[in-house]
């Protein structure tokens, strides 16, 4: 296979910048998958990014035009035809424009953020807010509103200013979390939602149904369940994967991959027959590869299988060994 020019590289990203904007998780999987065939890939997508970072207070003064049938096009006023080709030097800002142009989204406050597996990033919202979002995660915010912010999927630490005036609110698929002035981690996982607090207080769902959390507490509202459970937890424990520790007690082994196909750089799944088996315990990642996944394997007393695209923890003894 020819190997690719840096203007198709560029090419693509844009077109990935715009797919993502409404993605579904296909999209999103087909975007993981092109991020890791090239390293050159994220650095591309990243220039994209930030040119529409650039780009976006821009736009309210982009006058677009229709040319009608039988006038003759008048030369737009020379200010905004610098600006068109002007921006960032040349060729990219032209293209990275035109795209954004025609999309209704581009004048939206909102914008994405996404991460991939093993991947780490954090994002200021003010001088006393921020969010660390883990690996394999995807988040809305507001340009315009650093108190909005929604988790699509994935795992996220924040960190909240409190202001009791306006309360800063997350969206994580159909439920609300809403800060008090605290500390606290979530995750979202399909037909799951798990919430713990470090610091302070959050309230869940606020309305006759609210769910309060304080420091040390934790809950996790899975569908299948019908209902919300509140346990305690160790508030040291929580965010802990910000400093490569897995804290567990009586965890699914499903759960615990999850978590690690998120801190990792692999997809690691769970056998059938072992998705359920709790494990209580905590792993400590260092990024050593083999080295890493041969502890694994004996921490979590498994046998780890390389399959297309991943790993799957199996019995250990199981066929194969």
């Amino acid at each position: 296979m020819p190997a690719e020019s840096p203007d198709s590289i560029e090419a693509r990203a844009i077109e990935w910048h715009i797919r993502l904007r409404d993605g579904d998780d296909a999209i999103w999987e087909g975007f993981a998958e092109w991020l890791a065939e090239d390293p050159r890939h994220a650095a591309a997508y990243d220039a994209i990014e930030q040119a529409d970072l650039a780009i976006e207070p821009l736009l309210p003064h982009v006058l677009i035009r229709e040319v009608a049938n039988d006038a003759e096009e008048q030369p737009e006023p020379a200010i905004r035809r610098g600006w068109r080709w002007g921006l960032a030097g040349g060729g990219l800002a032209a293209s990275v424009a035109a795209a954004f142009l025609l999309l209704p989204q581009a004048e939206s406050s909102r914008y994405e953020v996404a991460t991939r597996s093993g991947e780490r990033r954090m994002v200021q919202l003010d001088p006393a807010t921020q969010v660390t979002l883990n690996g394999a995660t995807r988040m809305t915010f507001d340009r315009k509103d650093p108190r909005f912010a929604s988790l699509a999927k994935g795992e996220a630490l924040f960190q909240i200013r409190h202001d009791g005036a306006k309360p800063f609110r997350l969206e994580v698929g159909d439920n609300i979390v809403e800060d008090a002035g605290t500390v606290f981690n979530v995750v979202h996982e399909t037909g799951e939602v798990r919430v713990a607090v470090a610091e302070g207080k959050i309230v869940y769902n606020p309305g006759s149904g609210a769910v309060s959390l304080d420091a040390g507490q934790a809950l996790v509202d899975r569908e299948a369940a019908g209902g919300v459970a509140v346990t305690r937890i160790s508030p040291e424990r929580v965010g802990s994967w910000k400093t490569g520790s897995l804290v567990y007690a009586a965890a699914p082994l499903s759960r615990v991959a999850a978590d690690l196909s998120r801190s990792m750089d692999v997809p690691i799944t769970a056998a059938l027959g072992l998705a359920d088996r709790p494990f209580s315990g905590t792993i400590m990642l260092d990024g050593s590869g083999p080295e890493q996944l041969r502890r694994l394997q004996l921490a979590l007393n498994v046998r780890l299988e390389k399959e297309a695209g991943g790993w799957i923890m199996k019995p250990v003894g199981s066929a194969g060994q």
